[in-house]
């Protein structure tokens, strides 16, 4: 489903000590989840001190340590979610990282399959993995952060932050195309990347709207690439430094980034395989200039299980965004999606929980090679994450199997 239209475009921990993971904000270093690197072998596990979240010196949230003893529905959970990957694996249908949390406290940390075949690199807690359309979340934070700077409203038409802009975008919201009901078409324009960014915006001056703004949902990948263009606008940097030094940056997500180069240079990165030992599409543009980097909001992040637990956890303080900023991220603006049951808030499908009314908050990723999920039951204090290598992976229907062993009996 996610990056769909990403295709037409794409043609370290290096040792073993522990590594830190923190964030860093206006009160100074902000630990929130320490993943200790037990062995460098291809059973690498990792375990976890218990931290607190701390903002201007007060505590915003306590994450408990993943090596005390677990309750006996805990051990339930992460021993049958192992095995429904580990059997998942055996028959050829899963490869990747898997993490389970649930009131703050990592139940599983676990690497499946190989990263690597050519290399007999095994998955870990540790590999990256290239995110497809969970990127969105990232992209619809960053405008979200910029309104919260007073820089944007999204309620304000797209073109009040694009000029020129294509006429037909004259009465599209930023908020419509954070939702999937601008309108936009989806172009291939990816024969225009020797031209300008401008010339790229300039190219859907003669497209017009597929339906009546905010009477729609169509999911559309180049929307998510219109609004990190907006962010470059808005705040003079380009999208990727913009991401970085307000969101990965701040959440010490060090594994976490744009830069395709570096990615396959490291030895322990996931390589992306259309089907079984099948080696899909490498993914990137290469050495582009970064006032393109806009074309990476819709799906070129990449992320390991631990830096999306880190975001995650910061979702449930101020230290990115206050409550005000993050409801709107998670409130249901449409009454359909792409998935039946599920609305769509700012990069974000709504749905409910097994628990009667509670709520899912969850987005899943398509591209080339490669497969993702991250669902947070944000009233059970639940999260599940896995990322693939293998992009036969079903994220949606895996992840109802998940929910049903964590759920067992609600």
């Amino acid at each position: 489903m996610v990056g769909r239209n990403i295709s037409l475009y794409l043609k370290q921990l290096k040792n073993c000590p522990g590594v830190a993971l923190c964030t860093r904000g206006a009160g100074g270093l902000l630990p929130l989840l320490a993943f200790v690197l037990i062995s460098c072998s291809s059973q690498r596990q990792i375990a976890t001190t218990s931290q607190q979240i701390l903002q201007n010196g007060q505590v915003v949230r306590n994450v408990q340590a993943a090596q005390p003893v677990l309750s006996a529905q805990d051990k339930r959970i992460a021993t049958q979610v192992s095995g429904l990957f580990t059997n998942l694996v055996a028959q050829h249908q899963f490869s990747g990282s898997v993490l389970i949390a649930k009131d703050g406290q990592v139940l599983l940390a676990k690497g499946y399959g190989l990263a690597n075949w050519q290399t007999n690199t095994p998955n870990t807690p540790l590999t990256r993995f290239y995110l497809g359309s969970v990127t969105k979340q990232f992209t619809a934070m960053s405008i979200l952060i910029l309104q919260q700077e007073g820089k944007l409203n999204v309620h304000q038409p797209l073109c009040a932050y694009i000029n020129p802009c294509p006429p037909p975008w004259q009465p599209v919201t930023i908020h419509e195309v954070l939702t999937h009901t601008s309108g936009i078409p989806e172009l291939d324009t990816s024969q225009l990347l020797g031209a300008s960014p401008a010339a790229w915006i300039a190219s859907f001056n003669n497209a017009p709207l597929a339906f009546a703004p905010g009477s729609e949902f169509a999911y559309c990948s180049v929307c998510y690439q219109i609004l990190a263009y907006v962010v470059q606008q808005v705040s003079g940097q380009p999208y990727e430094q913009f991401v970085q030094q307000h969101i990965l940056t701040p959440l010490h997500m060090g594994e976490s980034g744009f830069d395709s180069d570096y990615y396959y240079a490291q030895s322990i990165d996931a390589n992306g395989y259309s089907s079984w030992q099948e080696n899909a599409e490498q993914l990137g543009w290469g050495n582009i200039g970064p006032q393109w980097s806009f074309l990476f909001g819709s799906g070129l992040l990449y992320s390991t299980v631990g830096d999306l637990y880190r975001w995650d956890q910061a979702l449930y303080t101020n230290i990115l965004a206050n409550q005000q900023t993050r409801d709107e991220a998670f409130t249901s603006y449409t009454d359909s999606s792409l998935f039946a049951g599920s609305t769509y808030g700012y990069g974000w499908f709504i749905t409910k929980s097994p628990v009667p009314g509670h709520r899912l908050i969850w987005h899943d990723g398509e591209i080339d090679g490669f497969r993702t999920y991250i669902g947070r039951y944000i009233d059970d204090d639940v999260t599940v994450i896995f990322l693939s290598n293998l992009a036969t992976v079903d994220p949606s229907t895996l992840a109802q199997s998940v929910q049903k062993v964590i759920f067992a009996g609600a």
